[in-house]
C-alpha cells in the first residue's frame, strides 16, 4: 500500500470538526491536546492529511470543548523560567515527574509543551509553586497587575532579626512574620501581592539580612503541597486561584 501524497485526503482537524460539529479552531485545540486518534495511533498535528481512516475522539471532547491546560510545578532551585534557558522547568514535564495525585488524564503532548507560557515567573535561585498555561483567561488572571493576586512565601535568612529589620519587611504590601527562630538562621513568612523576581530578595536585604532560601508554597488559593521538589500536575477545573 503506497503512502499517500502530502496533499491527497482532507486535513485531519477539518475531519474531527465535521465530526464533533464544532469550529476548525475548537478541532485543532483537541487534536494538539492527543484527545484524537487515527487507526489507534494519537496524532497531534492538525494539519495531518486523512482519507478513509477510522478515527477516534476521546469522550473528554465532546463538541470540540476540551479543557486547557494549566500545569502546577515545584521548581528547583537553579531552574529557569525562561523557556531558552538549558535548565528550563519545561525539561520537568515528563511523566516520570508527574505527580501521583494527578488524575486528569490529560497528555502532554510536545506541540502542547510549547504552547504552555509561565506565568508569575520566579528567580533561577528560589525554589516553589510555579504555574504554566495555555489558557488565556488564566495568563491575564495570573498576570493582572489592578487586581493582584497574593503570594505567599518562605524564605530563610542568615542569623537573627532584630523587631525593627522585621517592621522593615513590611512595607506596604507586603505582610512579614517570624516562622522560626534560632541562632544561626531565622524563617521568614511572607505575603505579597502580586510578584516579582528579586523583589523579596531586595527587601530582606535592603535590611541588612542575607537571604539563604526562598519558596513559593501558595499563589491565591492554590497550594503547592504535597508536590515534590521537581514534580507536576494538572491543575483541575474546579480548582481556583
Amino acid at each position: 500500500m503506497h503512502a499517500m501524497n502530502p496533499t491527497e485526503g482532507i486535513r485531519l482537524a477539518k475531519r474531527v470538526a465535521d465530526i464533533l460539529k464544532c469550529s476548525r479552531s475548537e478541532a485543532e485545540q483537541v487534536i494538539v491536546g492527543g484527545w484524537v486518534k487515527v487507526n489507534e495511533v494519537v496524532v497531534y498535528e492538525p494539519a495531518h492529511r486523512v482519507s478513509d481512516e477510522k478515527i477516534d475522539i476521546h469522550s473528554t471532547a465532546q463538541r470540540g470543548k476540551v479543557p486547557l491546560l494549566t500545569v502546577i510545578l515545584h521548581k528547583a532551585a537553579g531552574q529557569s523560567c525562561m523557556p531558552q534557558s538549558h535548565t528550563n522547568i519545561w525539561k520537568n514535564l515528563t511523566p516520570e515527574m508527574r505527580a501521583h495525585q494527578d488524575r486528569s488524564g490529560i497528555s502532554l503532548t510536545p506541540r502542547l509543551l510549547k504552547i504552555l507560557q509561565c506565568a508569575a515567573a520566579l528567580e533561577d535561585a528560589a525554589t516553589g509553586l510555579v504555574v504554566l498555561s495555555e489558557d488565556p483567561s488564566m495568563l491575564r488572571k495570573l498576570q493582572d497587575e489592578r487586581s493582584p493576586l497574593e503570594h505567599e512565601m518562605l524564605a530563610e535568612v542568615q542569623g537573627s532579626v532584630s523587631p525593627d529589620q522585621l517592621r522593615d519587611m513590611c512595607p506596604m504590601g507586603l505582610k512579614t512574620s517570624l516562622s522560626s527562630e534560632n541562632p544561626e538562621k531565622t524563617g521568614l513568612r511572607m505575603a505579597f501581592k502580586g510578584y516579582l523576581p528579586g523583589y523579596a530578595a531586595g527587601v530582606i536585604e535592603n535590611t541588612g539580612l542575607r537571604l539563604i532560601g526562598l519558596k513559593r508554597v501558595r499563589m491565591g488559593r492554590v497550594l503547592m503541597a504535597p508536590l515534590a521538589p521537581g514534580q507536576w500536575r494538572a491543575l483541575m477545573p474546579y480548582e481556583r486561584f
